[in-house]
């Protein structure tokens, strides 16, 4: 991937250790690391074990090809904004991004860096001094003219993706974030069945099908399963609608011995899926053909396109 020049790669990755303790403070370990170029410059970084992605102190000030040592440090910051004339733009955010962050490297040294996203935030420090007219001193418009080339950089990727693919974390995070996923919302053993879906869905299910509705029957259309399965499952994280198949298939006869939703998570599942049908319901409600509610369900849960799973029926 290019930004303005290339971006080099060197990478580890180590899983042990994943924090220690250090006079009541967590340590996280890097898991993954490598050098980051944009602009340019070179800039070592990390992921540490808890997602956080990091840079070397070293390595802020390379980004704006700076030395370390500068103007007079204010209030503990690194000196590249120490400056008293820009210590109007510094917030609470960036207070907070200015904080070092100590992590065991992957060698097993203990280092200390700072959160990656402070880098595109020093440029908007300096852009909005900079438009603000006669805050900078002289020797502070370099760092302008670096910042500016530093968001062009950064304008199509984000520091974190950036950071990702330097190190080969975003392989690990796929992979490690979708199983997270899978597992907040889909349990290994099934609930004991009870009434999920209200009968409020199925009522207005059948009207805008223009099916005939008996309460009293538990026959159901066989299309209502994949009617079901596009506007319910399908709209929760990618990947859960296909674990749910794999943990709740059919048998010979074609047949789920389950309900798909009791093998959702109590926690997180379940609690999804009811918050999605009363929306849901209340946009069936609201519309007068099967037609008029694709076009609702498209804008209320903002898809840019809807698979259209029968004809048109609106007459």
């Amino acid at each position: 991937m290019k930004t303005t020049g290339k971006t080099s790669l060197t990478s580890s990755v180590t899983k042990h250790n994943v924090s220690v303790m250090r006079k009541g403070e967590e340590i996280f370990q890097a898991t993954h690391r490598g050098i980051l170029t944009i602009a340019d410059a070179e800039v070592a970084c990390a992921v540490l074990s808890n997602g956080k992605r990091v840079i070397s102190q070293t390595s802020l000030f390379s980004a704006f090809d700076r030395p370390r040592k500068g103007e007079k440090r204010q209030d503990g910051f690194p000196s590249i904004i120490g400056a008293s004339n820009l210590l109007q733009y510094v917030d609470d955010e960036l207070r907070e991004k200015c904080r070092p962050v100590r992590y065991v490297h992957t060698n097993g040294t203990l280092a200390a860096g700072y959160d990656a996203e402070l880098i595109p935030m020093i440029c908007e420090l300096y852009l909005k001094a900079n438009d603000d007219g006669g805050v900078l001193v002289e020797s502070q418009l370099k760092i302008v003219i670096r910042s500016t080339a530093i968001i062009r950089a950064l304008a199509k990727v984000g520091i974190t993706a950036l950071i990702d693919e330097a190190t080969g974390y975003q392989y690990d995070r796929e992979k490690d974030e979708l199983q997270r996923i899978l597992q907040a919302y889909i349990q290994e053993d099934f609930l004991k069945w009870q009434a999920r879906f209200p009968r409020k869905y199925y009522q207005e299910v059948f009207r805008l099908h223009k099916w005939d509705y008996d309460p009293q029957s538990l026959k159901r259309p066989q299309y209502l399963g994949k009617f079901t399965n596009e506007y319910v499952y399908k709209q929760m994280p990618q990947g859960v609608l296909d674990e749910l198949r794999k943990k709740n298939p059919k048998d010979g006869n074609g047949i789920r011995r389950h309900r798909h939703h009791q093998h959702l998570t109590p926690e997180i599942g379940i609690p999804h899926l009811d918050r999605h049908l009363t929306k849901l319901i209340t946009v069936m409600e609201l519309s007068g053909s099967i037609a008029e509610f694709k076009r609702n369900f498209q804008r209320v849960f903002n898809k840019v396109e809807q698979l259209q799973l029968i004809p048109d029926q609106d007459k």
